[in-house]
């Protein structure tokens, strides 16, 4: 999804620099309804694969199971994944995407919010804080993170 976006700088605050699996980009507020649209990047930046199936998704003090759509669930250094509210619209609105594709049941707010990716011991690997003020809202474009 390297394509999608322009925006990063102060719309991150990366919580552990240190992590091997980062939140690369949020898409939480596309053209038109959200509903089921919204996704988040997950990237492997470290140098060996990682087993991400029994992570989860922290997203309004909730922590999100990720069920496997396609591909695997071990991401090789590198690649990256896609957590989708809903895989299916997902697809629709993405259709050259053929990566590793997870499925969770999440709402992003439009008016920004901390996320978080947690191991299966629930620690937090990486967090992120987005926020809106600084651009894409509604017009088509994820926030992204740069990749260390």
């Amino acid at each position: 999804m390297r394509t999608l976006g322009l925006f990063t700088l102060a719309i991150f605050f990366p919580a552990f620099a240190h992590a091997a699996v980062i939140i690369t980009e949020v898409m939480y507020d596309l053209s038109g309804t959200d509903t089921g649209r919204e996704w988040v990047e997950i990237t492997n930046t470290g140098s060996s694969p990682i087993d991400v199936s029994g992570y989860k998704f922290f997203e309004a003090n909730t922590n999100h199971s990720l069920t496997l759509i396609s591909g695997s669930g071990i991401l090789q250094s590198g690649s990256s994944a896609i957590i989708a509210d809903d895989p299916t619209k997902f697809s629709i609105d993405w259709p050259q995407y053929s990566d590793t594709l997870f499925d969770s049941s999440f709402s992003l707010s439009n008016t920004g919010e901390a996320l978080a990716l947690k191991d299966n011991t629930l620690t937090i690997l990486n967090s992120i804080t987005y926020d809106p003020s600084i651009g894409v809202a509604g017009d088509g474009n994820a926030l992204q993170q740069p990749r260390a």
